[in-house]
């Protein structure tokens, strides 16, 4: 479950109704595909991950519902709450043949 214990009650009613996981796989070693922002090492807070970029030819380009500008709550079900950068991005690159990430897709924006 989402963590919110920090956030007001407009923005977990958002939130809920633009949650969702989306399930990664690959086949052979390589990138998922995209890049991140945000964690507690950008701004010396507790700032969210973001998708920065999709690249092309990958197992998140290919997959489709991975969206620049999505917020990145929880990892194969492990919050990303107070997370730093420098964990995240080896934890994601650990991962061999799928990834869970737990998204928030907020409509119409993008970075």
């Amino acid at each position: 479950d989402l963590d919110t214990e920090n956030i007001c009650s407009v923005d977990v009613f958002w939130i809920s109704s633009f949650i969702h996981e989306i399930v990664l796989r690959r086949s052979h070693p390589g990138s998922w595909g995209f890049s991140i922002v945000g964690g507690y090492e950008e701004n010396h807070s507790n700032q969210a991950f973001f998708i920065k970029t999709i690249v092309l030819g990958t197992p998140a380009y290919y997959d489709g519902r991975l969206k620049c500008g999505d917020m990145i709550v929880a990892v194969n079900s492990l919050s990303t709450a107070g997370m730093s950068h420098s964990a995240l991005v080896p934890m994601l690159k650990e991962q061999r043949s799928r990834v869970a990430l737990t998204v928030v897709s907020w409509p119409g924006s993008l970075i």
